[in-house]
């Protein structure tokens, strides 16, 4: 809120879903009613990623439930996360359910009930239901998820099913990246040593389903827009605009208030985000110039800004606000801002977080993962729009590919003002 957020999102970062317990959610929601702010902040969370629900067969494989069971558990857990987030921070807080991976019918099923649902209630009738649908980059995937960091990364969030040697191009052995990577509920490592890894050791500890047969897994795979509906071409392998329309539309049938475009995690992890710079004359391409020291993988992007103006355009046609996600970077928030003003909301986690530091121990940091980043105020204004004081950082290790193009970027906009961030999210000004 200090650094100018007008929505504060719950989510927990150690689940792949972003999953929360309520108790969190009523945490967080206290500790916004102990701020004062200039401006109303919203709350909002999400009811996870997949809400398919599923029985065992006798022969333990899952078979899908009916529609109904599927959209009533959905419009359940709508109403916990209303109850979580209350109205004491204000009348109208979100919710977000999460449809990757559903047929459009059913999409469209589940997201209606959570809506009526909501309306129905004495206390809930102004809470505001935002679907959440994934843009993906099916190539771009396949080409990133042999590389070893990203296994190692998924791994951890346990974004892997078995698989026997040999049956697909991407199988690999959990032993080699269970070692500090795999971890118990208490957060610490299950295993510290090779010489403990095994099948049984990993079936034991919950990290291989009972009866596997061997220590070989595959990572989970994206799913295809084709599958389920939203697009009738089956060469299709990157979100396109038939798609956007296909995904806002069900949303308004639904009767829902707004849709957020994300990307799953999988492609987070693969670095792989929601704008594609390099595709986008008008934008300043930092993407190619965002490469990662440990892959050696520069930051990629799905749609152009092409495809976000026509996206926030269609919302509006549609009567639905437009929330930009997808591991969404202060260099492109304020390029966005400015170049599509029609944007609803932009939300990010990453690019508002850093790893922690010991006051009692200077220098000394925390864990630079997903799970230990902390939310830092400076990097959230980085995000807020030009009208709430929002200003431009980029991390101080692209500052010898990047130092041309920040002074261009600061230059085309008067008022824009451009920092350097190190990882612990201290700024310094642009020379």
């Amino acid at each position: 809120m200090l650094g100018g957020a007008r929505i504060v999102d719950s989510e927990d970062p150690r689940s792949a879903l972003g999953n929360i317990k309520p108790q969190q959610i009523m945490a967080i929601s206290d500790a916004v009613l102990d701020y004062r702010r200039d401006l109303d902040v919203q709350l909002s969370t999400n009811i996870g990623e997949d809400q398919l629900l599923f029985r065992r067969s006798a022969t333990g494989q899952a078979i899908e439930k009916t529609p109904y069971e599927i959209a009533g558990k959905a419009s359940q857990a709508a109403l916990g996360v209303a109850l979580s987030m209350g109205t004491r921070v204000h009348p109208c807080n979100i919710v977000k359910v999460g449809l990757d991976g559903m047929p459009l019918d059913l999409l469209t099923q589940v997201l209606g009930e959570c809506v009526l649902t909501l309306r129905r209630t004495e206390q809930f009738p102004h809470s505001q239901v935002m679907s959440v649908l994934f843009v993906q980059d099916l190539d771009l995937w396949r080409e990133r998820r042999p590389v070893p960091a990203i296994r190692r990364a998924l791994v951890e969030l346990r974004e892997y099913q078995p698989c026997e040697p040999g049956a697909a191009d991407d199988v690999f052995d959990l032993a080699d990246y269970a070692v500090g990577t795999l971890r118990a509920p208490d957060g610490g490592p299950l295993f510290t040593d090779p010489g403990q890894v095994d099948l049984d050791s990993l079936i034991e500890k919950g990290a291989l389903p009972a009866g596997a047969t061997c220590t070989t897994v595959a990572l989970n795979d994206l799913f295809p827009h084709a599958r389920y509906g939203l697009t009738d071409d089956p060469a299709c392998r990157r979100t396109d605009r038939k798609v956007i329309a296909n995904m806002v539309d069900a949303t308004a049938r639904a009767g829902a208030n707004a849709i957020m475009l994300d990307t799953s995690i999988l492609l987070k992890t693969a670095r792989v985000g929601l704008v594609a710079t390099e595709r986008s004359p008008e934008m300043a391409d930092f993407d190619s110039l965002d490469v990662d020291e440990a892959t050696g993988l520069e930051r990629k992007g799905i749609l152009s800004l092409d495809d976000i103006r026509f996206f926030v355009d269609y919302c509006h046609y549609r009567g639905l606000g437009a929330n930009l996600a997808g591991s969404m970077t202060s260099y492109q928030a304020q390029q966005l801002w400015r170049l599509v003003p029609g944007t609803d909301q932009m939300s990010t986690r990453g690019y508002a977080s850093a790893v922690s530091e010991d006051p009692s121990h200077p220098g000394e940091t925390g864990a630079d993962s997903r799970q230990d980043r902390v939310i830092v105020r400076d990097l959230v204004r980085g995000l807020v729009p030009p009208e709430q004081g929002g200003y431009l950082w980029l991390p101080e290790e692209m500052k010898p590919t990047a130092t041309e193009a920040a002074r261009a970027l600061v230059g085309r906009w008067p008022g824009l003002v451009g920092h350097w961030a190190d990882q612990r999210g201290h700024l310094r000004p642009f020379d």
